[in-house]
């Protein structure tokens, strides 16, 4: 029977000289000539929390011990960690112009629509008096393609900036 303080006791345990002393105080544990029997006390903890306390958290049906706890404590850590570091990156790639803000995007998008739409709806004033006069079907294919195909062109040397 190896006999330990009660700070030394509560340290192992994982928690404070308090809530040592506050357990003590309230007879759950007891003292050998003001000193703690650790396996004994460990007992009388345990028993006193199958008893007094209801099982919130469980690992495989036990409460949680401290390398569980551990444990998680480090998963949670180290995804937060990571999350950190996708938000730096984020924010070195937006610095370095790899990203572009959404709203960029959005409004360039709408100006090359907007050129699209206008350039085609200039075809058919330019070429209806044109196509008014032709009766071969082949010859207004031809032309309607060389004036889609310019129109395209033309958006095709445009810069998105």
């Amino acid at each position: 029977m190896a006999l330990i303080s009660q700070s030394e006791w509560a340290r192992r345990q994982g928690f404070s000289k308090q809530y040592a002393a506050k357990l003590i105080k309230q007879g759950k544990i007891t003292l050998i000539d003001g000193m703690i029997d650790e396996y004994t006390a460990n007992a009388e903890l345990e028993n006193y929390r199958n008893i007094h306390l209801p099982k919130q958290r469980k690992s495989q049906g036990t409460y949680f011990v401290r390398d569980d706890m551990h444990q998680l404590l480090m998963k949670t850590k180290l995804k937060n960690e990571i999350e950190k570091g996708k938000l730096l990156e984020a924010r070195v790639k937006a610095e370095t112009g790899e990203l572009v803000p959404i709203d960029e995007v959005k409004k360039a998008l709408f100006s090359k629509a907007r050129i699209v739409r206008d350039g085609i709806f200039s075809i058919a004033d330019r070429i209806s008096s044109l196509l008014a006069s032709i009766d071969d079907a082949a010859e207004i294919h031809e032309i309607l393609m060389k004036e889609f195909r310019t129109v395209l062109e033309e958006l095709s040397r445009d810069d998105l900036r």
